[in-house]
């Protein structure tokens, strides 16, 4: 049950961050998404967004996803689809830690000079009450 509840608002948290970056709306001209989740159990392990323009999927970004033996997330691997080079391109990254009494989450920006996840690296630590929910955000970096 405490495990459900932490996983339950990392990801959600993880989410709500990951559209907020990703998605600009634009009111005059709105694209319309699709998405496709590809399962193991219970568990998502990739979710793949899809550009509907006119009836015509396009590739968009693409989520992959890292569970510990708790099934709680513990990576967050996000990519974009390049046209030119017909290929999934890195973006971000977001591992998530896990403690008795807090939560980290570790977000950054892939480098492709450096073809690694080290540029605009952000933390943050969530503070846990008793029931394992989240109480605040104790602290970035």
């Amino acid at each position: 049950m405490k495990t459900n509840l932490i996983s339950k608002a990392v990801v959600m948290l993880a989410v709500v961050m990951a559209s907020v970056m990703n998605f600009s709306a634009s009111a005059s001209n709105p694209t319309q998404y699709v998405k496709n989740e590809e399962m193991t159990g219970e568990l998502i392990t990739a979710r793949t967004i899809f550009k509907n323009e006119d009836g015509h999927l396009f590739r968009h970004l693409r989520y992959t996803y890292t569970y510990d033996t708790e099934n709680r997330v513990t990576s967050k691997e996000a990519a974009k689809w390049d046209s030119t080079q017909e290929a999934w391109v890195p973006y971000f990254k977001m591992d998530v830690s896990y403690t008795n009494s807090e939560v980290e989450l570790s977000y950054a920006r892939w480098n492709s000079k450096s073809n690694a996840y080290d540029s605009n690296i952000q933390k943050s630590f969530y503070e846990l009450n008793d029931a394992d929910a989240t109480l605040m955000l104790a602290s970035t970096k």
